[in-house]
């Protein structure tokens, strides 16, 4: 149900317009959809009522963020030199950090510095790699907003922004089609737990989904001649799956996370910095690439699509426009009466959240029960 946001200062409406908004305040993103799961009541006062907490400078998050502005400088052709290089970007993002967070420049500067040491290494480390020789990008750091339709008729918006987009030749067991490429900066690699889940995560799953919706735009996209210009990914050029590019990200446990070096009487006046990050980047990120730099090819068919679909994202998302109407309409305590409402409470351990997953998943996706026992009764701890 379309809502206009009043644009007074002193707003009395919802801030957000709902998943069917048509406004600039409508739609619904992957981060929000995982927080209205986590919990509605903290979703309400985030999104409905627009409260959020003052920033806080996390070096998880912006160590992301500048990795981000590194990769787009990049993507961009800016090289290392310039206005436009990507040192110039990273260094205009610190400034900003900065500016917003004056009492945390020692830290926002150190994870600066890293950034800008393990970058240049992670260029050169997968500038021969086959599959970027064979790449040609069709979109780097694109914003999209698309119409998706629900199976009750019922039409939201999907709305974020790809990495980057490629079209792949052909090469080893895949034909030429079009890849959806993540970027994601993580202090610890599980490779093959991340590849077992990739087919059913929410973010991958619901960005290829959207990535079947978005038309060409040459002003926007720089694409291979021989695709046609008025629709891009067609059977000719399918969508094939994710490549999935993780950068481990340093001072997080075991490897890289070492100190700067104390004045001693070798050396009275200690490591610098400039030779603290040197030492960083030469015995550690060129020493080792392979471990700070993983990237890998997920498929994701037709029918994983269809799955994913049927069994997550549309339930969840008619349920989102069932309780929005709720909200809007009725209020809160008549959408908690109706059992549409709730909060979220302490104590709960949900391993999928975790990213840890669950001891029935091979169940679920190929309905194997190797490695199961069928139990015949329950609460046996609750026995005398």
């Amino acid at each position: 149900m379309p809502v206009k946001v009043s644009k007074s200062a002193a707003r009395s409406g919802p801030l957000w317009q709902g998943p069917e908004g048509e406004g600039p305040n409508g739609g619904i993103t992957q981060s929000m959809l995982s927080r209205w799961l986590e919990c509605r009541e903290r979703f309400r006062v985030r999104y409905i009522e627009g409260w959020r907490a003052n920033d806080q400078f996390n070096k998880y998050l912006e160590y992301g963020q500048l990795w981000h502005v590194c990769e787009e400088a990049h993507a961009a052709g800016g090289g290392e030199k310039g206005p436009e290089g990507w040192p110039s970007k990273l260094l205009d993002y610190v400034r900003t950090l900065i500016g917003k967070y004056p009492l945390q420049q020692e830290e926002i500067d150190h994870w600066y510095r890293t950034c800008k040491a393990q970058f240049p290494v992670y260029i050169e480390y997968w500038s021969k790699h086959r599959d970027v020789e064979q790449r040609t990008p069709l979109m780097q750091e694109q914003v999209f907003d698309v119409p998706y339709q629900l199976p009750n008729g019922r039409i939201v918006r999907l709305r974020g922004k790809f990495d980057s987009v490629d079209l792949i030749k052909k090469h080893d067991k895949f034909p030429t089609g079009v890849w959806l490429m993540e970027n994601k900066t993580k202090g610890d690699v599980d490779r093959q737990q991340i590849e077992s889940q990739l087919q059913f995560d929410l973010q991958t799953m619901t960005y290829i989904i959207a990535l079947q919706g978005v038309q060409y735009d040459p002003s926007t996209c720089k694409v291979n001649p021989d695709v046609p210009t008025d629709c891009w990914i067609t059977d000719k050029f399918p969508i094939l799956g994710v490549r999935y590019n993780v950068v481990r990200r340093p001072f997080s446990g075991g490897k890289g996370s070492i100190k700067r070096r104390e004045p001693s009487k070798s050396n009275p006046k200690g490591e610098t910095k400039d030779e603290f990050y040197l030492r960083l980047q030469t015995d550690y990120f060129r020493t080792e690439p392979e471990y700070w730099f993983q990237r890998w090819k997920s498929e994701v068919s037709p029918e994983d699509v269809t799955r994913f679909r049927r069994e997550c994202l549309d339930p969840i998302l008619e349920q989102m426009c069932q309780w929005y109407e709720h909200i809007y309409k009725y209020g809160v305590e008549i959408a908690r009466g109706r059992g549409l409402h709730w909060r979220h409470p302490f104590g709960v351990r949900n391993s999928i959240d975790e990213g840890y997953g669950s001891d029935v998943d091979n169940f679920i996706t190929t309905g194997s029960t190797v490695g199961l026992t069928k139990s015949d009764s329950l609460f046996s701890e609750l026995q005398p």
